[in-house]
């Protein structure tokens, strides 16, 4: 095979339908389509790969450090109960626990123009209250969205439009609820929010659902394991989902992403399964982004001897 069909096989992955469309544009003379065309339909992950020592890079390579990650993100499931998907197939859907209350609210933070999640939790029973401040109205109508346009306060950006948690279930006369259910998509912002946020109001929220950004290159891997050791106080993780757009990294046979989607329970609402070893994803998951592969993060609690070596793998789109 010669160099232009490597390179070829390389882009499209063996993909019939681009080889075809590929060569026919090859064939024909027009060199310029060609290439567009492979540029534009080429999901290729992993370009680049690095082995530790891993040096003028972004990623955080303390084994310490994902040491303690391992431990603090081990996951358990409540006697009892089984795991269904939240909103739309890809992006925008979120795995939570199969226990809702008719009658309850919801939080949600970060909408753009995406409510799927937010929709389904309405048809469960729930009036949800929403909040974004970098949009001027919601995608669609629903009686039981409730929007306003602010956002949540990172105890660091100073902007009228933020508000803490707190100050949001005041002004909804909240104070008093228990067994809500929260969910945070506001691209770095969960992290100063919980660092900031007490244990007291994350007690009231029987479910909370997150994308983390920023896990492997965080200025402060310091907050990155405190926010996960005060979580975990009050709630257990019971599933772990890897966003296919972040890059991740592997150690020690254990993976993490830049962009991890993690759930959470109440720990003094449920008894959890002590043996519970599930392998990621699982068949209700689905990619991020379509035409990219889930991230294969495999049997998840099982212990890693984090080690000296780390391999990067960057996507690319």
């Amino acid at each position: 095979m010669g160099m232009l069909g490597r390179i070829t096989q390389r882009i499209t992955g063996n993909n019939p339908m681009l080889l075809s469309l590929i060569n026919s544009c090859y064939q024909k003379g027009h060199y310029l389509k060609a290439a567009a065309t492979a540029i534009y339909t080429m999901p290729v992950r992993r370009i680049l790969t690095l082995e530790e020592p891993v040096k003028n890079f972004s990623f955080i390579t303390s084994r310490e450090y994902y040491a303690e990650l391992q431990d603090l993100l081990r996951l358990s499931m409540p006697e009892g109960f089984s795991l269904v998907r939240t909103g739309r197939k890809h992006d925008g859907g979120y795995i939570m626990l199969d226990d809702f209350n008719d009658g309850g609210i919801a939080y949600s933070f970060g909408i753009s123009s995406e409510v799927s999640w937010d929709r389904d939790i309405a048809s469960h029973g729930y009036d949800v209250f929403m909040y974004d401040h970098t949009i001027d109205g919601l995608p669609e109508k629903n009686p039981r969205f409730h929007w306003t346009k602010q956002g949540i306060a990172d105890g660091v950006t100073q902007d009228d439009r933020l508000k803490t948690l707190e100050e949001l279930i005041m002004a909804n006369h909240h104070e008093g609820k228990r067994d809500m259910i929260l969910k945070m998509d506001v691209e770095g912002a969960e992290w100063g929010f919980l660092e900031a946020v007490s244990s007291e109001t994350l007690s009231q929220f029987g479910q909370m659902t997150f994308e983390f950004h920023d896990i492997l290159n965080h200025g402060r891997p310091d907050l990155v394991l405190e926010v996960f050791r005060k979580i975990n106080r009050t709630h257990q993780l019971v599933h772990v989902h890897a966003n296919n757009f972040g890059n991740y990294i592997s150690c020690g046979g254990k993976i993490f992403s830049t962009l991890f989607e993690l759930s959470y329970v109440l720990r003094s609402k449920y008894s959890f399964i002590t043996d519970y070893d599930p392998v990621l994803p699982l068949d209700i998951d689905s990619p991020n982004l379509a035409f990219l592969p889930e991230v294969e993060l495999g049997r998840w609690n099982e212990h890693a001897d984090i080690g000296d070596r780390f391999t990067a793998h960057v996507v690319a789109i």
